[in-house]
């Protein structure tokens, strides 16, 4: 069940050589702009007795011949020489960053303001109720006012921030406007006035608009693609994917992003690309619900819910064996709801099902609860047939204690490959190459063991996300193994930050990383964490999936880990024990 791409081929790095001798700086590259005030080095000689110094200083060359270590970085330009002296050549590279300048420190008097740290950052337009927020940069000390034509009569305070809450700087201000349902304005500036301590004033007019136009109607979008994600911030934290063809009001729009009021109670971010605004007069209701009909379907117990139309949901295991089911604008109607006829029903305390709770948590939202009668959860996902939106959940499969893997389907995902390299540690050696030779020795591990094995990828090719998760999908994959391996942010010491974690979103893939962590530990490598986090792949819900990264790529004592072939063997076992000690831990539990 292995799938085959087509292989693609990477440009060559160049190098400084003087003979056979080779340094190769890996990271930064020369001419970077950056703003902080330090960057991580990473460079390799090939002569691991050469002698490396940066600017003088003397760096460890290990025994790769990698060197590495953080460089300071004062405001302006910085020039750095790296030297590598062997006994016979002296190999030289140069290095010349560029660090932003910080923001200016504005004086108290006389009164200034600055051109950043403005809110809003983008014209806005709003076309329901929403809470407005102001901000600028100018002199501290001060007292500030802001004011909008059409919209605020008279010039409303503002608070001066303190700096821990802006980003360590002073002078920064902040105001907020309640927008009402009788508001309107059309690409109207923010007028600022800022009052310094000797009571010299000064006006300022952002060259961004505020336009309001609350007509009474609302104004309705429709989700248009086949993955929607909601943040609450642009690009943080996702709350909620949503499918096609759902209508969602609009409070607002701004700079590609549009705010849409889920619930009463809840907003939302959406890319303005994924969504339609309808014609005015669409209609965004309230919807009900009469329970929900259940049934088998091979693996999976379906439950059924026919609405009139479709509406926002939210879905999310809550214990091991419980899942919360959230159906916004909607409230329960005369309940009629029929459970499953063949869930095993010869035997109901084998039932998959056990029992579920509803409850009108607010006037327009409706909660499920379900529970069920398994340790580990197997997989759930909800989608939308017309507007009947179902919920399915796997039925575990039957473990035995002596060959745990005996035909579970696992895949297994290679992280990047073809031009996505990933973390490079500091001889040019590719997290993509370290990810897929591990991933191949746990497959033939797992196949040996009874397993059957899907392959994301088992070249080096290009895959986006969405394909490998479609590809584990595609096979009706039970668990998916996320193999990476960590690099760190350019502002981290590369020589201080190493070791070996695993991670998980959904607690039905917290075991899994719980177990195979302190397999991972027996191999000598650092602890850095069993860790819960939110990954595109890891928070797919249809199949157990947890992330495994083996070891830092830009930690030159884990890089040296990481190229040694037994090494990788010896990972991937790591993974193959924590996993087979779970699910024989599971299978006395059947």
């Amino acid at each position: 069940m292995r799938k085959l791409l087509p292989i693609i081929l990477l440009p060559v790095i160049i190098v400084t050589s003087a003979g056979a001798q080779e340094l190769r700086i890996q990271y930064p590259s020369d001419g970077d702009s950056v703003r902080y005030s330090k960057i991580y080095l990473a460079g390799w000689v090939s002569d691991t007795t050469a002698k490396v110094t940066v600017n003088g200083e003397t760096r460890r060359v290990y025994g790769s011949g990698s060197f590495a270590g953080l460089l300071p970085l004062n405001p302006g330009w910085n020039n750095f020489t790296i030297n590598a002296v062997t006994t016979d050549s002296m190999l030289t590279d140069t290095l010349h960053l560029y660090r932003q300048p910080p923001p200016v420190v504005l004086p108290e008097q006389p009164v200034v303001f600055a051109n950043d740290n403005l809110l809003p950052a983008t014209d806005i337009t709003y076309y329901a109720p929403d809470m407005l927020i102001v901000q600028f940069r100018g002199s501290p000390g001060g007292k500030a006012y802001f004011s909008i034509d059409d919209l605020i009569d008279d010039p409303l305070p503002m608070e001066e921030l303190a700096p821990d809450a802006a980003g360590g700087l002073a002078g920064v201000y902040r105001g907020t406007y309640m927008i009402r349902e009788k508001d309107a304005c059309e690409h109207e500036p923010v007028e600022f006035t800022l009052v310094g301590k000797n009571g010299d004033d000064e006006d300022w007019e952002t060259d961004r608009f505020i336009t309001v136009r609350i007509t009474g109607q609302p104004v309705i979008a429709e989700t248009r693609s086949g993955n929607n994600i909601i943040f609450k911030a642009p690009w943080s934290e996702i709350m909620m994917e949503l499918p096609d063809s759902i209508r969602i009001p609009v409070i607002s729009e701004f700079g590609g992003w549009a705010r849409l009021a889920i619930s009463t109670d809840l907003t939302g971010l959406i890319s303005r690309r994924d969504i339609e605004i309808l014609p005015a007069g669409a209609v965004c209701t309230q919807h009900t619900v009469n329970g929900f009909s259940s049934a088998m379907t091979g693996d999976w117990l379906t439950f059924s819910f026919h609405l009139a139309e479709r509406v926002p949901f939210d879905l999310h295991q809550d214990t091991n064996n419980g899942i919360t089911l959230d159906l916004y604008r909607t409230y329960m109607d005369d309940e009629w709801t029929t459970l499953a006829a063949d869930d095993n029903p010869g035997q109901p305390d084998s039932m998959l099902f056990e029992s579920f709770t509803w409850e009108q948590i607010t006037d327009n939202d409706l909660r499920f609860k379900f529970h069920f009668r398994t340790p580990q959860l197997w997989g759930f996902h909800g989608w939308y047939e017309g507007s009947t939106f179902k919920l399915a959940v796997r039925r575990p499969p039957v473990l035995d204690p002596a060959a745990p893997f005996k035909n579970l389907i696992i895949a297994l995902d290679a992280g990047h490959g073809g031009q996505h390299r990933g973390a490079v540690g500091a001889t040019g050696y590719m997290e993509k190459d370290a990810n897929l030779a591990y991933a191949l020795d746990l497959a033939k591990m797992l196949e040996e063991a009874g397993a059957q094995v899907v392959l994301t990828r088992d070249t080096d090719t290009t895959m986006w996300l969405k394909a490998r998760a479609d590809t584990a999908r595609k096979y009706n994959a039970q668990i998916l193994v996320w193999m990476h391996n960590n690099g760190i942010g350019s502002t981290s010491d590369p020589e201080s930050i190493m070791g070996t974690s695993t991670y998980y979103t959904h607690l039905q893939g917290m075991p899994f990383a719980l177990y195979v962590y302190p397999e991972l530990l027996r191999l000598g490598l650092k602890p850095f964490g069993r860790v819960h986090r939110s990954y595109y792949i890891t928070r797919q819900t249809d199949m157990i999936i947890f992330l495994v990264e083996g070891a830092f790529m830009t930690n030159p004592e884990d890089e040296m880990f990481l190229m040694d072939k037994n090494d990788l063997n010896l990972l991937a076992k790591a993974v193959f024990n924590g996993m087979e000690r779970y699910l024989k831990i599971l299978a006395t539990k059947q």
